[in-house]
């Protein structure tokens, strides 16, 4: 279960990924997920998440200090043009999870990103459409 949650987590991280060249602020993430015994409430969702300007600083850095967080480690981040990857280790309660992950910017406010997940006995792949609500943020 705590994988479960994690996975959520780890979804809401992709709009941090390009904070740089996306607008901070509100964006709306719909997600959905393939995978073995996945619960069909996990297959499809969305969920809204806020982008500070601060985020966009120091991207990398932010990145990882939330991975970092989930008690994951953040392998190398690689850059070409508009795509983003990255490769993620994650161990936690002696489960070990590897992910793969990529971001396509398609502009300030719009990218896609896909995770794919490989823990015991189990592999899953989600893909995420990010877009731009709003400047304003809920508190």
């Amino acid at each position: 279960m705590k994988h479960k949650i994690l996975l959520a987590t780890l979804l809401g991280l992709c709009a941090p990924v390009l904070a740089g060249d996306l607008k901070p602020g509100l964006w709306q993430i719909n997600t959905t997920m393939e995978g073995n015994n996945l619960p069909p409430q996990m297959r499809a969702h969305t969920q809204q998440d806020c982008l500070s300007a601060g985020q966009a600083e120091d991207v990398v850095t932010a990145l990882r200090k939330d991975w970092n967080a989930e008690g994951c480690d953040l392998g190398e981040v690689d850059r070409n043009g508009d795509n983003l990857t990255w490769e993620a280790s994650c161990n936690q309660n002696g489960m070990k999870s590897t992910m793969k992950g990529s971001v396509t910017l398609h502009s300030d406010t719009g990218y896609t990103s896909v995770i794919d997940m490989t823990m015991p006995g189990n592999k899953m792949v989600s893909t995420s459409e990010g877009e731009w609500v709003s400047a304003d943020c809920p508190e």
